[in-house]
């Protein structure tokens, strides 16, 4: 199976390829956008350029687990990916930010998402 791990931003949203064949990750280009449209058009080339069979996108959530402004914008990605036919998951992404300066922390939590998700379906 072929996942895309998204950390979905207002500006910038950071892309991650992962297979559950041989539990490899790695990061895409963030995607830079200035709109949901814009987004949604650009995920749905990539889905179908790659031959992704599911999106995990990373659900922020604050730190006592209530959904604040940026989780209605994963959510109504979401909505969008699933009425396109597209599998889509949603996954708490509280402790995906990475603590490194030097790499593109988009990307990165993009992978982190990713990880998680194969470690939880136990595809590693």
């Amino acid at each position: 199976m072929r996942l895309l791990g998204l950390d979905v931003g207002t500006r910038k949203t950071g892309v991650a390829f992962g297979s559950t064949d041989d539990g490899i990750v790695f990061s895409l280009p963030t995607i830079s956008h200035v709109s949901e449209d814009q987004l949604s058009t650009a995920l749905l080339s990539l889905i179908s350029e790659k031959s992704i069979d599911e999106v995990v996108l990373g659900l922020p959530l604050l730190p006592s687990g209530e959904e604040g402004a940026q989780a209605s914008v994963v959510r109504s990605l979401f909505d969008r990916l699933r009425i396109e036919g597209i599998s889509c998951h949603l996954l708490d992404e509280r402790y995906t930010t990475p603590t490194r300066t030097d790499i593109d922390p988009d990307a990165a939590s993009a992978c982190e998402i990713v990880n998680i998700w194969l470690d939880l379906n136990k595809y590693n």
